[in-house]
């Protein structure tokens, strides 16, 4: 009996790292909106095909899953699950794993998320307001002023990560958040989302699930903001790190509360007869007062499903499955208790659009042998270790996993600073002593209770 024809919809690096996983002991075959060279070398090596073409298109995923006969599809990808393609799989018949549109909306709807949150847990519900029109704007924000809150300007869709500005970091005073916000609304946002900035560290957890029970993969903890010392513009993510399991300054009661949080969502959704498998990912700050929700995406994370992916035991193939089949336990999906970095790669413009494309060198093989797994994302190859950027997005992640997460960065930088050319960017100080310790200083400063 031949491998099970497995499909991922999406060319980034997340996407690079279920090519890896998948091509292992599967068919691979892939839907990608560019020629990802990884996704591309590994769809040929598990004797799979490609496609080049929309992949948050529902009928071209559609056509070409019937084209080939594709057992099980993986999605995976913040697009193509809102658009549906899940749906449309499902309707005509064939396994697909990842939320449906309705399901999914938990992330592409900012408000719609955070008030299922205030309705089944909302003792881990920030304090937030729901603005309809511009009018509403003055009186709102006076009442965080009132309250002495800083503001989370949100818009109610998805923003890859970018559309998110933080008071005082974007908005230096009450009246920027009114501007930001009425520009959101010119941008023909239906409502714009005003959440309490909160104090302490966030973090992720990555909630796999079979649509009915829950397995929690390692916490990561991300570095949003373009530049080092968390400055400049959110981005999608510019890497992070995992820690065996918990991070090192969340408690078992902390895990406990987000594992709480995450199972009452996915039963809530149950209730409702909305179809969601995969990942659940959820967003969390700890403050003082405990845990406190920030956000729900319906995926793997990306930087942080590189990570989780590479710290992953055992066969990811399988583990799909075991999501269709509704028989996910502890039995079938474990992790390596080591700890884990990613960082990726940018262009100098990110995260805005780049004029022109950046052409730079990669020696994949040198930085293999150092123990450095390579991702790439938005990019092209363009001759032996020759690359070429797409003009936005993030380029190429590198992901190590080691016994620490100080050792783990190191080894990326000497990576990078040994085998990449090219006017590219990246934050050496993610996972760094230096950041280690000034998380340390928050958990001192701002989350021990006197």
């Amino acid at each position: 009996m031949g491998k099970k024809k497995f499909l991922i919809v999406g060319s980034g690096g997340r996407e690079s790292a279920c090519a890896v996983r998948l091509a292992k002991d599967t068919e691979l075959y892939a839907v990608i909106g560019h020629k990802n060279p990884l996704i591309v070398d590994c769809v040929k090596q598990s004797g799979g095909t490609y496609l080049v073409g929309d992949a948050n298109d529902p009928q071209v995923v559609l056509n070409f899953v019937k084209e080939h006969a594709i057992d099980y599809t993986f999605v995976s990808s913040d697009q193509p699950l809102a658009n549906g393609v899940i749906d449309v799989l499902l309707e005509n018949n064939f396994k697909a794993v990842g939320g449906t549109q309705k399901a999914v909306r938990i992330e592409w709807d900012k408000v719609y998320s955070i008030e299922m949150m205030q309705k089944i847990c909302p003792e881990f519900t920030p304090f937030y307001r729901v603005v309809s029109k511009v009018e509403e704007l003055q009186d709102t924000l006076s009442e965080f002023e009132s309250r002495g809150l800083g503001v989370v300007v949100k818009p109610q869709g998805l923003t890859g990560g970018k559309g998110v500005k933080v008071m005082p970091e974007h908005l230096s005073t009450y009246q920027d958040c009114i501007d930001y916000a009425t520009f959101l609304f010119k941008n023909k946002d239906e409502k714009v989302l005003l959440v309490e900035k909160l104090c302490g560290i966030e973090f992720t957890i990555m909630g796999i699930t079979d649509g009915e029970n829950l397995i929690v993969s390692p916490a990561s903890y991300d570095y949003p903001f373009r530049y080092e010392g968390d400055t400049g513009a959110g981005t999608g993510g510019m890497g992070c790190f995992t820690d065996s399991y918990k991070l090192p300054f969340m408690s078992e009661d902390d895990l406990n509360d987000c594992k709480t949080i995450m199972q009452k969502i996915i039963d809530e959704m149950r209730s409702k007869n909305l179809l969601f498998n995969g990942v659940l990912n959820g967003g969390f700050f700890k403050t003082r007062k405990g845990i406190k929700f920030m956000e729900f995406n319906g995926r793997l994370g990306d930087p942080e499903g590189i990570n989780i992916l590479s710290v992953l035991d055992g066969s990811f193939s399988e583990l799909i499955i075991h999501l269709w089949n509704k028989t996910l336990s502890k039995d079938v999906v474990s992790f390596v208790k080591k700890s884990s970095v990613c960082k990726y790669l940018v262009a100098k413009e990110y995260p805005d659009e780049s004029d022109k494309a950046v052409s730079f060198t990669l020696d994949e093989e040198a930085i293999t042998d150092l123990g450095v797994k390579t991702f790439f994302a938005s990019c092209i190859r363009t001759g032996e270790h020759q690359y070429e950027t797409l003009r936005k997005s993030r380029v190429v992640a590198f992901c190590v996993v080691s016994d620490t997460i100080e050792y783990a960065s190191s080894l990326i930088d000497k990576a990078i600073d040994m085998h990449v050319k090219g006017s590219l960017e990246y934050r050496r100080d993610i996972g760094s002593k230096e950041s280690l310790d000034k998380l340390d200083k928050i958990v001192s400063d701002e989350l021990t209770v006197r």
